[in-house]
């Protein structure tokens, strides 16, 4: 579930102009709308990596939880044009979200979602089995 469709990039992150230029890979002159939802989905997907050890996913709709979305989906696209002007002011937001987002992931920033939420843990327990083996050391006698 991407946190941030295109309407949010344009105009509040870019221009239509800037987008096309992101985004077209022909002599169109469009907005490659499978490039911006691929990029949103994959920036939802990397906020959703820091923000699950501490609350659940996917996370609420949020203002905050947009922007950091829409930080780091520009810079998935600026990075789709290496020499893309503002290159720099995009890399560093990018770099912003991620250091916030890795506060969130190690509990010292906190994002506008529910405090109730359940964080994720991983079940770490082992358990033996107490199934006969068919395989031993026995009847794989001279197939080694």
């Amino acid at each position: 579930m991407a946190y941030a469709i295109q309407s949010d990039l344009v105009p509040l992150r870019l221009t239509q102009a800037e987008l096309v230029q992101l985004t077209c890979d022909d002599a169109t002159a469009t907005v490659n709308a499978a490039i911006v939802t691929a990029a949103l989905e994959e920036a939802s997907g990397i906020v959703d990596s820091y923000c699950r050890q501490r609350y659940q996913t996917p996370l609420q709709a949020s203002d905050q939880v947009t922007g950091k979305t829409l930080d780091i989906a520009m810079w998935l696209l600026f990075r789709r044009r290496r020499n893309a002007k503002n290159g720099e002011i995009i890399r560093q937001g990018y770099e912003d979200a991620i250091a916030f987002l890795g506060q969130v992931s190690a509990g010292r920033a906190s994002l506008d979602q529910p405090v109730g939420a359940t964080p994720q843990t991983a079940d770490t327990s082992v358990e033996e089995s107490t199934k006969h083996l068919i395989f031993n050391e026995h009847h794989l006698k001279g197939f080694v």
